[in-house]
């Protein structure tokens, strides 16, 4: 799964979540305008964290490493025959 498949579901729960909590009574002094500014950019913040977080690729995988330590005991093991 690529970054850009799990950038905006990231986006989504923390604009629901601080929806959520801006909604409380405790915040009802706090205007219309400045709670969607607040939501916007708790959202923004949180992708691009997300975004560097992941790194380059979710799915990418590691290559299959190699064994040279069979490799040296089968050619100690020729050599001696």
């Amino acid at each position: 799964m690529k970054k850009s498949k799990l950038i905006p579901p990231i986006m989504i729960v923390v604009a629901v979540l601080a929806t959520i909590m801006l909604n409380q009574e405790e915040y009802s002094e706090v205007t219309l305008i400045n709670k969607i500014l607040i939501i916007a950019g708790a959202a923004i913040i949180s992708s691009v964290i997300g975004y560097f977080l992941l790194g380059t690729d979710v799915d990418k995988v590691d290559p299959k490493p190699t064994n040279y330590t069979t490799s040296k005991i089968d050619k100690k093991n020729s050599n001696r025959k």
